[in-house]
């Protein structure tokens, strides 16, 4: 291996974690956040198969030095926040409601 690919390889590995978040759910949260979405047929048939997918998910990126952590998504704030924005209940909407939780509790004084 050449001093040059030695050094780059150094630096990759030095290099932090890319953070973010995604959106997690207890059963009860899941249940309604599916029931009012206009996309069900997205979600897993059963929490405990949802679980199992976002665990094996999560386990790939950090496998991968993605710096994923877990985001709780409560329902009712997800629902208030589409409607206060006019979104539907979709994939799109639950991604960037998570993205926008993340960042207001890394905001100082949130």
């Amino acid at each position: 291996m050449s001093r040059k690919h030695r050094a780059h390889t150094r630096i990759a590995a030095s290099q932090p974690a890319v953070q973010f978040s995604v959106g997690w759910y207890t059963e009860q949260e899941w249940a309604k956040v599916r029931a009012a979405a206009v996309d069900p047929e997205l979600f897993e048939a059963t929490y405990a198969q949802w679980v199992e997918m976002a665990e094996q998910s999560l386990t790939q990126m950090h496998a991968q030095r993605l710096n994923a952590e877990k985001s709780y998504v409560i329902a009712d704030k997800l629902l208030a926040w589409c409607l206060a924005r006019g979104k539907p209940n979709n994939s799109a909407s639950r991604a960037e409601f998570v993205s926008q939780q993340a960042r207001s509790q890394d905001e100082p004084g949130v």
